[in-house]
C-alpha cells in the first residue's frame, strides 16, 4: 500500500513539474498587428491623378484618427513628363517599379492613378469604394512579418535606418522609402496647370534590401529634402506573389 501511495506522489510530483514548466515556457509570437501599405502611382502631369492624391491626403488623415494601420507612398511615374510638364518628383525607377506589379497582375500595361493595397490587388486610384473595400480586407489579417525601425544622422545630409524584422522572411525582400510627408507644388504647365497640388508620403529615394532579421540602410537625403518633414517607411515583401508581410513608418531625426 505504501508503495502505491509512493507511486502516486511520485506521478503527481512529476505531473506537477510538467505543468509549471510549461506555463514558464513562452510560446513564440508569430502574428503581428494587421497593416495596410497602399501604394499610389500617380503623376502631376496627368489630369486624373489629383482626384486620387486628395483620397489617399484623405484617408491618411483618417487613419490617424481612428488610429487604423495604414501606410501610404506616393510614387511619382515618369512617362508624363514628355507633356508639358516634369513632375519634380517623377522618378524612372518608380515607373519600373509600376511595371513590375503591371507584369504581376497581367494587366496590358500601365496607368495612373493606380493604387496598389499589400501587393495584393489594384484598382484606379481614385475608386473610393474599392479602396475602401481592399483596406478592410486587408487590415482584417493579422501581418505575418515584424518591423523595428530606428534612424540615425551620421551627416546632415544622410540618415542610417537600423532595422530588426521577424517572422516569415524566407523569399522576401526589405523596401525602404524615403518620403516628404507633405508635398505642395503650384502646376504652371501641363494637364494640371494653374492648379495647386497636394501629396502625402511622396517616395524620394527608394532602396531595397534582401530581407534579414537586423540589418542598416544608409539614404542619402535629396537636393531640398526638408528632414522636419520627413519619414522612413519600410515593409517586407515577397520575391514571388509580391505579398507585403509587414510594415512600419519612422519619422526622421
Amino acid at each position: 500500500m505504501s508503495n502505491l501511495v509512493t507511486i502516486a506522489a511520485l506521478l503527481l510530483s512529476i505531473g506537477g513539474l510538467g505543468f509549471l514548466n510549461s506555463s514558464n515556457t513562452p510560446s513564440p509570437n508569430l502574428k503581428h498587428e494587421p497593416v495596410a501599405v497602399v501604394e499610389l502611382f500617380t503623376s502631376q502631369g496627368c489630369s486624373s491623378c489629383p482626384s486620387a492624391d486628395r483620397l489617399l491626403n484623405e484617408t491618411l488623415a483618417n487613419a490617424t484618427k481612428t488610429n487604423r494601420n495604414i501606410i501610404g507612398l506616393s510614387f511619382h511615374v515618369d512617362y508624363w513628363d514628355r507633356l508639358g510638364w516634369k513632375d519634380p518628383f517623377s522618378n524612372h525607377a518608380f515607373t519600373k517599379r509600376q511595371y513590375q506589379y503591371s507584369e504581376h497582375f497581367g494587366l496590358p500595361g500601365v496607368y495612373t492613378p493606380q493604387e496598389v493595397v499589400n501587393g495584393q490587388s489594384e484598382f484606379v486610384g481614385s475608386n473610393r469604394v474599392q479602396q475602401s473595400s481592399q483596406l478592410d480586407k486587408a487590415l482584417q489579417e493579422a501581418a505575418t512579418a515584424g518591423v523595428q525601425l530606428k534612424i540615425s544622422a551620421p551627416s546632415p545630409n544622410t540618415r542610417t535606418l537600423s532595422y530588426t524584422l521577424d517572422g516569415e522572411l524566407a523569399n522576401a525582400v526589405l523596401n525602404v522609402a524615403l518620403v516628404s510627408k507633405m508635398a505642395v507644388t503650384q502646376v504652371s504647365r501641363g494637364e494640371n496647370a494653374g492648379h495647386k497640388l497636394v501629396h502625402n508620403n511622396v517616395v524620394r529615394a527608394f532602396q531595397t534590401v534582401p530581407a534579414s532579421s537586423n540589418g542598416t540602410v544608409t539614404l542619402t537625403l535629396p537636393d531640398g529634402f526638408d528632414p522636419a518633414n520627413g519619414a522612413v517607411v519600410a515593409y517586407v515583401q515577397g520575391q514571388q506573389k509580391l505579398e507585403i508581410r509587414g510594415a512600419s513608418q519612422v519619422d526622421i531625426p
